[in-house]
């Protein structure tokens, strides 16, 4: 496999490179046309392209700065913008009390939170992004099924998604439309920008 002939100081300063050239890019903003417009770029790059070359067949680095470094790039990206605003934050802005984090679930690098306020109700906050809010709340669901003991007084917890906006931002008009769907079924959401 190319990473493993690949020496990781090589490695560590072509991800360096790339992840540089994404922020000066915009690549978190790109459509997909610019998208395939950057990795034309970054192919024919002597810092990049031109030295995975060296460690793999050609027709194989575009693929490699896709999936593997691209793909790194963009979770690192997203990670830092769910994690830019706490669990406790959230439930403050989004229901208007203050809570504190009794537990926190990590799964698949999904981070999902459950917090108690002072009167007694339980919050589960459950992260991820715009594309995949589906994800969320299935994470959240399965968390309030799998612990009975969220559910208190008959009451089940309050479900928010703090979801990351990676890829091109939401208009307004996208924002209220999910926030109206799971409205429907009592949940709320949050957008982080990155």
């Amino acid at each position: 496999m190319a990473k493993n002939n690949m020496p990781k100081k090589v490695r560590d300063k072509i991800f360096k490179v790339v992840y540089k050239k994404a922020d000066e890019f915009g690549y978190m903003e790109c459509d997909r046309v610019q998208s395939g417009q950057f990795m034309d770029l970054l192919v024919d790059d002597p810092e990049v392209g031109l030295i995975l070359i060296e460690y793999m067949p050609k027709e194989r680095v575009r693929t490699y700065i896709k999936d593997t470094i691209l793909n790194r790039y963009t979770k690192l990206v997203t990670n830092r913008a769910l994690a830019a605003k706490s669990p406790e934050t959230t439930i403050k802005e989004v229901y208007g009390v203050a809570a504190n984090v009794i537990d926190n679930v990590t799964s698949k690098g999904n981070v999902l939170s459950i917090l108690r306020s002072e009167e007694g109700n339980i919050y589960v906050v459950s992260s991820g992004t715009v594309l995949k809010w589906e994800t969320a709340l299935r994470k959240a669901l399965e968390i309030i099924a799998s612990k009975p003991t969220l559910t208190v007084n008959d009451k089940a917890p309050y479900v928010c998604l703090k979801l990351s906006t990676p890829a091109q931002a939401l208009t307004d008009a996208d924002k209220k439309l999910i926030q109206s769907a799971l409205g429907a079924v009592g949940v709320k959401a949050v957008f982080c920008d990155t």
